[in-house]
């Protein structure tokens, strides 16, 4: 073969982003920004829109994702400033929850039923208290009005504590010391959290972590802004609501979960044993078959 016949042959390994079990990974653009999603099933079945918690990605969906998508539409994106999507200059729960109907629209989802996880929750009672007609139900994983102080100090002081990591190995053992009941951690599959700086390092891909170390010490309860007005909001929510509290949890309290439950007038409350505040990863399955088992109660 002559030198101009030559072909490089491909390479072993091609570089890609992560393909969720049984579903799609894609980037668009909305309003100018970038945002990227998650995605199962058929464009046409009802629509379940997923919302992950804060410093979380849309691969927190995963499980509940793949079980739905034989007969809903599901639909997870990275909110602003998290995973790969780009950021906004606001990340109140107002300004989070206003880049939603704008998301739908692009999806073709007229009506959803949404589920929110922590802050993706709170972004979910905002949009529903507000466009009440587009939302047809909605699961709150382990998220109220009333959250306990010293929960939520714990979730800001793990984002705030590493600036950086020298190996996805050295991030691992310290989200394992940060969860100690969940299951061993995949080095390989944090780089659905974490990207690598051009020196090598990884870093969280949410902003949160670069926000705390900036601001330094937060004055005792000054996140309680973040749910300011919720309890309104909740109180005028018709649709159904399931609210799920981790059995362990330490940000959402029983009387917190009882407290918000009660606020709803369609709500019911149900506890995702063996579990903490993140009750999605801690037990999937649980978390799993009560929300699809409220999807089939209510018909949707």
């Amino acid at each position: 073969m002559s030198q101009a016949q030559r072909v490089t042959p491909p390479p072993t390994e091609v570089p890609r982003h992560d393909v969720p079990l049984g579903g799609r990974s894609g980037f668009t653009v909305i309003d100018g920004r970038q945002v990227h999603y998650l995605e199962w099933g058929a464009g046409m079945a009802p629509a379940v829109l997923c919302l992950h918690g804060g410093g979380q990605t849309a691969y927190m969906f995963e499980e509940l994702g793949a079980a739905l998508c034989d007969r809903y539409h599901v639909v997870a994106p990275d909110l602003p400033d998290h995973g790969d999507s780009d950021p906004t200059s606001d990340t109140t729960r107002h300004a989070l929850a206003a880049t939603l109907p704008a998301l739908c629209a692009h999806f073709g989802l007229s009506r959803v039923a949404i589920v929110g996880a922590s802050l993706g929750g709170i972004v979910a009672l905002t949009h529903a208290a507000a466009y009440p007609e587009h939302v047809g139900a909605i699961a709150l994983i382990d998220v109220g009005h009333r959250l306990e102080e010293a929960g939520v100090k714990k979730i800001m002081d793990f984002m705030r504590a590493h600036e950086s990591f020298a190996s996805l190995d050295e991030a691992a053992i310290e989200i394992a010391k940060y969860l100690p009941h969940r299951k061993a951690v995949r080095p390989e599959r944090l780089r659905r959290n974490l990207r690598q700086r051009t020196d090598g390092r990884w870093i969280w891909k949410h902003g949160y972590n670069r926000r705390l170390r900036a601001e330094g010490e937060p004055v005792p309860g000054s996140w309680r802004n973040v749910v300011e007005g919720l309890d309104a909001d909740a109180r005028s929510l018709r649709c159904p609501v399931l609210v799920l509290r981790g059995a362990a949890s330490d940000v959402l309290s029983d009387a917190g979960a009882e407290e918000v439950t009660a606020l709803i007038p369609n709500a019911r409350l149900a506890i995702v044993a063996n579990a903490g505040h993140l009750a999605a990863g801690d037990n999937p399955d649980s978390t799993v078959n009560l929300i699809a088992s409220f999807l089939g109660e209510i018909d949707w």
